[in-house]
C-alpha cells in the first residue's frame, strides 16, 4: 500500500529552515506523517498523486510550539484577568486546584488542546500541576490523546489540599510518576510523551526537589520548573543551591525567569538550560519584565508560551506580538537615554516567530522533529489565511506575527493528519464538547463558591510566610555543609 500524500501549494512558504528560507509560491509535499520535500516552484509537484490543499493568498508555516501551557485551568476563562501573582496563587491556583476532580481535569485538558489546535499550535508542553490522584494524570493524558495534539505531558509534583488525599506523601507521588512512565508513556516516539513539572522551588523541602530532579533524570524526562517568577522574592529561586548539588542539568526548561540576576543567567547558560517566557501573565501579575533580551544576551534562545487562559490569550500570535513589542520598547528606551532616537530596530518579527517555532521545539528537546518545514521532520504544518485578504502582505512574516489571530488559521496538520481544514476543526463535536465543558465548569464553580475568600492583608501575610519557608528549605541544602 502506497504512502498517503498531501501537497500544500500556492501559498507563501515560511519554512523557518535556514537553508530553505522563504518560498513565495512554493509547495510542501507530505507523505504519511513526514515532510517529504519542499519545492520553490509548486509546479515540481504538479504530477504527484496527492490530496491538494490550496494555500493561494495564505502563509504556510510550521505548526507553532507552545512550550508552557496549563490546560487544567482551561475551563476558568479570564477568572484571574485582574489578579496579581499572589492573588492568583491564593485563589485560582491553590483554591481551584484543591477541588478539581479527575473528570473535570480531563475535560479541561481536551478543551485546552482543542483551543491550541484551533490557533495553529500543534505542540504543547502541558504543565499539569494538578495531579491530585493517579486518575487525574490518566484523565489529562486521555484529553490530550483525544484532541490529537502533539504534547509533552509534564506530570506535576505540586501538592494541593485535595480531599480525600490521593497520595499518602511525596514518595507516593514519585512512584505514580514512575508508574505512568512505564505503563502508558514509555515511548518518546509517540504523539504524547512524558515530562515532569517540579514542585515550585522553595515551597517544599529541598530534599523533595532533589528527589524529583533525580527521578526525572532516571526516567529520561524533560524537566521543567517555574523559575524566578516573582521579582524581589526568594520564592522560585534557589538556583545556586541546586547547582551546588549537581541538580541544574542540560535541557531543564525554566519557565518565566524575569527575576534572574546576571549571575543566575550565567548559571543557567552554563548548565545548558532552556527558557520559555509568557509575556502576558508576567506583565500583568507583577512577575517582572519578560526577559527576552536577557535570555539572548546569556546565549539562550528563548521560547514563548501562553501559560493560562484564566488570565490571557490562548494563542501564540498574541504572545509573540506582546513580547516583541514590549522588548522593542525597552530597547528603544535605552537609546532614548542617550539623548537620541533609535534609527534601527534590532529585534525582528522573524526573531519572534522563531520563539514560537524552532526555539520552542528546541526548548522541548524536539528540534529534530518539529519547528520548521524541513524534509524528514514530522508533518506538523499550518496555513494562515488573512480573514479578509483584501490586500496582499508586503511583509509576510510581519503579517503572521503582528497581524494574525486564531481566526486566520485555516488549516492545521499534526503528524500529517488534518486537525483543522477550511477554518473548521476536524473530528471535534463542538456541541458535545461545549456541553461537557459547561457541566464541568458548573461543578467547579459550585465547589469553589464554598472556598474561603482572602483579603489583601491576609494574602500578603500568607506570601510572607511562604518566603520564610523558602529560606528554610533552601538553607537545608547545606545541612551537611557546603559541597566541595
Amino acid at each position: 500500500m502506497g504512502a498517503a500524500r498531501t501537497v500544500v501549494t500556492g501559498g507563501h512558504v515560511i519554512s523557518m529552515d535556514n537553508d530553505l528560507g522563504d518560498l513565495p509560491g512554493g509547495a510542501v509535499l507530505i507523505e504519511d506523517d513526514r515532510i517529504a520535500a519542499v519545492a520553490r516552484d509548486a509546479a515540481e509537484f504538479a504530477g504527484v498523486d496527492a490530496e491538494v490543499v490550496d494555500a493561494t493568498g495564505a502563509f504556510v508555516l510550521p505548526g507553532m510550539v507552545d512550550s508552557h501551557r496549563h490546560t487544567w485551568m482551561s475551563l476558568m476563562r479570564a477568572i484571574s484577568a485582574d489578579m496579581s501573582l499572589p492573588e492568583f496563587l491564593a485563589s485560582t491556583f491553590y483554591g481551584t486546584g484543591s477541588i478539581l476532580q479527575a473528570g473535570d481535569l480531563g475535560t479541561a485538558a481536551l478543551v485546552g488542546a482543542v483551543e491550541a489546535l484551533d490557533a495553529g499550535v500543534t505542540t504543547i508542553m502541558d504543565c499539569c500541576d494538578c495531579v491530585n490522584t493517579p486518575d487525574h494524570a490518566e484523565a489529562a493524558v486521555d484529553g490530550l490523546t483525544e484532541a490529537g495534539i502533539r504534547a509533552v505531558y509534564a506530570y506535576g509534583m505540586q501538592a494541593y489540599d485535595f480531599q480525600p488525599p490521593g497520595f499518602a506523601g511525596h514518595a507516593d507521588r514519585l512512584k505514580d510518576a514512575e508508574r505512568l512512565r512505564s505503563a502508558r508513556l514509555a515511548s518518546d516516539d509517540a504523539l504524547i510523551r512524558m515530562g515532569m513539572l517540579l514542585s515550585d522551588f522553595g515551597t517544599v523541602p529541598f530534599a523533595h526537589t532533589a528527589a524529583e530532579i533525580r527521578l526525572a533524570g532516571d526516567l529520561g524526562l524533560v524537566v521543567s520548573s517555574h523559575t524566578a517568577a516573582a521579582t524581589t522574592s526568594i520564592l522560585l529561586k534557589g538556583l545556586r543551591e541546586l547547582n551546588d548539588h549537581g541538580l541544574l542539568r542540560p535541557g531543564h526548561v525554566h519557565i518565566h525567569c524575569p527575576a534572574l540576576n546576571d549571575q543566575e543567567w550565567r548559571l543557567l547558560a552554563g548548565t545548558g538550560a532552556k527558557v520559555t517566557i509568557a509575556p502576558e501573565t508576567e506583565m500583568q501579575m507583577g512577575m517582572g519584565f519578560p526577559p527576552f533580551r536577557a535570555a539572548a544576551e546569556a546565549g539562550i534562545a528563548p521560547a514563548v508560551s501562553t501559560d493560562i487562559v484564566c488570565v490571557g490569550s490562548g494563542d501564540l500570535f498574541s504572545q509573540m506580538r506582546l513580547g516583541l513589542q514590549f522588548q522593542r520598547a525597552l530597547d528603544n528606551a535605552e537609546v532614548h537615554r542617550t539623548g537620541t532616537m533609535p534609527f534601527s530596530i534590532g529585534l525582528t518579527t522573524r526573531d519572534a516567530l522563531a520563539w514560537g517555532t524552532v526555539n520552542g521545539a528546541d526548548t522541548l528537546g524536539m528540534g529534530s522533529l518539529v519547528g520548521s518545514l524541513t524534509p524528514g521532520k514530522k508533518a506538523d504544518l499550518i496555513v494562515v489565511r488573512p480573514r479578509l485578504g483584501l490586500v496582499p502582505s508586503s511583509h509576510p512574516v510581519g503579517s503572521v506575527v503582528l497581524q494574525s489571530t486564531a481566526a486566520d488559521v485555516d488549516t492545521v496538520l499534526v503528524d500529517g493528519r488534518f486537525r483543522k481544514r477550511d477554518g473548521r476543526l476536524v473530528g471535534v463535536d463542538l456541541t458535545a464538547l461545549r456541553g461537557r465543558a459547561e457541566a464541568s465548569l458548573s461543578r467547579v464553580r459550585e465547589a469553589t463558591a464554598r472556598l474561603p475568600r482572602h483579603g489583601t492583608a491576609e494574602i500578603a501575610g500568607w506570601f510572607a510566610q511562604a518566603e520564610r519557608a523558602a529560606t528554610a528549605h533552601f538553607g537545608a541544602a547545606y545541612k551537611d555543609g557546603v559541597p566541595a
